[in-house]
């Protein structure tokens, strides 16, 4: 009976275990399909905000599309603008080229000219130096020449020199006394300069009283009707002042007066008057 009992029960706990099984397996693919249900859910879920936020982002590429047509066609006109001013530019970046080109062969000229005046210089420059060194050589040697010569001038000077030293150490042992010879100089100079200026003050009424003679005046009588007579009088009146004046203010000798007063008494005389035609 145990043993029946033992064989009938082992295939039950097979049964059991086979059923349990397919169990476990049932629910587990239960719950593998529940998982993918909800992952397919949740897929189509996202999907569908993707496609929410796919149709948002074509409106705003549309917008943008609008938008950019609107931007093309003022960029175009905004790039007819710039080409236009491009072209100017251009035309104006030729033009300051061509300047620029005129000025730089300019410059080359003008570089050329400066090197040739440069050399030029130079040229005169070393001709000049060249002359420079010849000339302070000439005047170096003619410098030596004149060193020698006052040399022997400066010689014969110091010999000069001692001579006229000797002379006047012989002077002045004549005169003997070397204030009682400054003294007899001084009154010698003294002596000459009035003589001197006695003879000048002499030679100067010389002159004016032979101009006085020159006019041939006659002081008492008076032409009133000959100009020239006239003004000759008058000169000869003028003439015979200075003389009395210079002789009174340097002290000079009665023989001068007298012929200033012979003369000055025809004039205090009553005159007389005439009228003559010159």
């Amino acid at each position: 009976m145990k043993q029946k009992q033992n064989r009938l029960s082992m295939p039950m706990n097979q049964a059991l275990i086979v059923a349990g099984t397919a169990v476990a397996i049932l629910l587990g693919l239960v719950g593998v399909t529940a998982w993918q249900y909800t992952e397919r859910h949740n897929d189509v879920a996202l999907l569908a905000t993707k496609n929410n936020i796919i149709t948002e982002q074509q409106a705003s590429i549309d917008s943008l599309k609008a938008n950019q047509q609107g931007d093309e066609q003022i960029m175009s006109t905004e790039y007819v603008t710039l080409e236009k001013m491009l072209l100017i530019q251009k035309q104006e970046l030729a033009a300051q080229q061509k300047v620029i080109d005129e000025l730089q062969l300019q410059s080359s000229y003008q570089s050329k000219q400066l090197k040739r005046k440069d050399k030029n210089i130079k040229d005169l420059r070393r001709s000049f130096q060249k002359e420079l060194e010849s000339s302070i050589a000439e005047q170096q040697q003619i410098l030596i020449a004149e060193q020698a010569g006052l040399a022997i001038i400066r010689n014969q000077l110091n010999l000069e020199s001692a001579r006229l030293q000797q002379q006047e150490a012989q002077v002045l042992a004549k005169v003997g006394d070397v204030a009682a010879w400054e003294k007899q100089k001084a009154e010698f100079e003294i002596r000459y300069a009035s003589e001197a200026q006695q003879a000048a003050h002499v030679t100067r009424v010389d002159d004016l009283m032979s101009q006085f003679d020159r006019l041939q005046v006659d002081l008492d009588v008076v032409n009133e009707c000959d100009k020239d007579y006239l003004y000759s009088y008058n000169e000869a009146k003028s003439i015979l002042n200075h003389i009395r004046t210079y002789i009174q203010t340097n002290e000079m000798d009665d023989d001068y007066f007298f012929y200033v007063i012979s003369n000055d008494s025809l004039i205090t005389a009553k005159n007389r008057k005439l009228c003559l035609n010159s």
